[in-house]
C-alpha cells in the first residue's frame, strides 16, 4: 500500500467539514476577514470550502462536480481591488489554527497543509487587481506530501494569471 493522501491522512470528508466549519468561525473572528466572511456567502459555504479542500488534498471531486471546479473558485474571490490584498496573512493565520486545532498533530501533515495554503492565497491575490481574468478553465490544484502537482503530476505548476489592458 502507497503513502496516503493528504485527505486520508487528515482524516477524510469528516476532517475537512471539522477543518472549514473551525477555519470559518475563525474568520467570523478575525477583525480583517470578518466582513467579507459575513456579508453574503452561501449558506452552505463552510460544506463547499470542505469539498474544495477535500478534493484539493486528494478527495472524491464533489467541488468540481457541484460547484464549477477550480475557475469558479477563483472568480469569486477575483477582482476585488487595485490596492493589495489585506487578507491572505490573516487567512493563512486562521488556517494554520483551524489545522492544529482540528486535525491529527502530525508535523508532515501540517507542513503540506500550511505549504498548500500559503501558495493558495498567492495565487488567490494573483487575481485580485481589477484587471485579472480567471482562465476559462484552470485545472483544480491537486496538493500532495511533495507539493502542487501539476497536469501531469509534476510538482510545482504556477497558475496563469492574465490582465486585460
Amino acid at each position: 500500500m502507497g503513502r496516503p493522501t493528504l485527505y486520508e491522512a487528515a482524516g477524510g470528508a469528516p476532517a475537512m467539514l471539522a477543518l472549514a466549519t473551525d477555519f470559518h468561525a475563525r474568520c467570523l473572528a478575525h477583525p480583517v476577514l470578518e466582513h467579507p466572511f459575513s456579508h453574503g456567502l452561501d449558506p452552505a459555504h463552510v460544506q463547499h470550502l470542505a469539498d474544495y479542500w477535500g478534493e484539493v488534498f486528494g478527495g472524491p471531486p464533489e467541488f468540481t462536480r457541484r460547484h464549477g471546479g477550480h475557475a469558479a473558485m477563483l472568480r469569486v474571490h477575483a477582482n476585488q481591488s487595485d490596492d493589495g490584498d489585506p487578507f491572505s496573512g490573516p487567512f493563512v493565520t486562521c488556517f494554520d489554527e483551524a489545522v492544529a486545532a482540528t486535525l491529527p498533530d502530525d508535523p508532515r501533515l501540517r507542513a503540506a497543509l500550511g505549504g498548500y495554503i500559503r501558495a493558495a492565497t498567492a495565487e488567490v491575490g494573483s487575481y485580485f487587481p481589477m484587471a485579472a481574468r480567471v482562465p476559462e478553465d484552470p485545472p483544480m490544484p491537486l496538493w500532495s506530501w511533495d507539493g502542487r502537482q501539476g497536469r501531469s503530476g509534476s510538482v510545482g505548476a504556477a497558475p496563469d494569471v492574465t490582465r486585460t489592458p
